[in-house]
């Protein structure tokens, strides 16, 4: 059985402490579309603050400012000269890398868009500002940039972003409430696959990058705590955008009393590869 008190502070424990929220999110996800509370006005609540997320990256991406446009033209300013006969300054690998992940989040904002369009056909989607509108989005926005002023907590706001993928395996896990037959839920379960191939790999990323920081054990019991105080802030943020799918005793609950017994299947049955890559496989089976 999980047990994160098994661990001495390090990388490890981090992920076993954040999965009961992580697992939460996918069981929110699972609820949402086998409930009656899914309506067409709530699919376009969520597509459309997820087109929003992917977009700004809700804090995760770097400054208040940055979104996948200021991301590409970043990109475009540090390579322009190259066309001139410039020699380029740096290598460019930080710059291939920025770009590789930008054009991750466009094709991602990019499905959702068609899939907004699919289930509201009468009108395009609005702005992009207007798309996040939600409070417990906005106060997890603040709360990333917050403290990615600090310097473990840009580490724990980096290993924040995909959530454990917890929304997308959940869509992945819901594909026997979805109707085969209409083109909507055809489509959620297909952004869903395309989301998960590329954010595996970018939670991985993420983690191995976490890794090679020299960190003391007091460091690792501080990032732990903070990544648990987003993936919080997240899950109420996602319940919010999921037509509050979980009581607010659910998520109070998870801070105090997790469901390790959940937190366990979710990590064998979906975050295997993180497991592995951790160590982590004998301890958690």
């Amino acid at each position: 059985m999980l047990d994160p008190a098994q661990f001495s502070p390090g990388i490890q424990k981090t992920l076993l402490t954040s999965a009961p929220f992580w697992a939460l999110e996918h069981e929110l996800a699972v609820r949402y579309f086998a409930t009656e509370l899914r309506t067409e006005e709530t699919d376009k609540r969520w597509i459309g603050h997820q087109m929003f997320k992917e977009w700004t990256g809700s804090g995760v991406y770097g400054p208040r400012s940055t979104t996948v446009a200021t991301m590409i033209r970043e990109v475009a300013e540090e390579i322009v000269g190259l066309d001139s006969g410039s020699v380029a300054p740096n290598p460019l690998r930080s710059t291939y890398v920025k770009l590789s992940f930008a054009s991750d989040e466009l094709r991602h904002y990019a499905q959702l868009h068609d899939l907004y369009l699919l289930a509201e056909k009468s009108s395009p989607p609005p702005s992009i500002a207007d798309l996040g509108y939600l409070d417990g989005g906005r106060e997890l926005t603040e709360l990333r940039l917050k403290w990615r002023e600090d310097r473990l907590g840009e580490i724990a706001v980096d290993l924040s972003e995909g959530g454990g993928l917890g929304l997308y395996f959940g869509i992945r896990s819901s594909a026997a409430h979805l109707d085969s037959s209409a083109e909507v839920d055809r489509e959620i379960l297909e952004v869903a696959e395309r989301t998960i191939e590329d954010e595996t790999r970018h939670l991985l990323g993420r983690f191995r990058s976490a890794q090679k920081h020299e960190l003391t054990e007091p460091d690792w019991t501080r990032i732990s705590a903070l990544l648990r105080e987003i993936s919080h802030q997240k899950l109420i943020e996602r319940n919010e955008q999921f037509n509050f799918v979980l009581s607010d005793d659910e998520i109070a609950k998870v801070l105090d009393s997790p469901d390790l017994e959940l937190a366990q299947t979710f990590l064998t049955t979906h975050l295997g590869f993180l497991l592995d890559e951790l160590g982590l496989t004998a301890h958690v089976d």
